[in-house]
């Protein structure tokens, strides 16, 4: 299975950067575990909140993450 490499900068005064390396069948997915298991406490938790952090992490210019596959 794929590996990534997902980083977010969180919107916290300590410890902004999250990162983990995830396994998963594609960017979406990776993506998809990371929001529920980093960020979703800086969104709502669900598909809205989840559609807020892909858009912010790839907001072109500020993006307010990075994921980068490992294989």
């Amino acid at each position: 299975m794929p590996k990534f490499s997902v980083v977010f900068i969180a919107p916290e005064e300590k410890k902004q950067l999250k990162h983990k390396i995830l396994e998963a069948a594609d960017q979406d997915e990776a993506l998809r575990t990371f929001f529920d298991e980093e960020a979703k406490t800086f969104y709502s938790e669900d598909e809205q909140g989840f559609f807020y952090f892909k858009e912010d992490f790839f907001y072109a210019e500020s993006p307010s993450g990075s994921i980068l596959s490992c294989d």
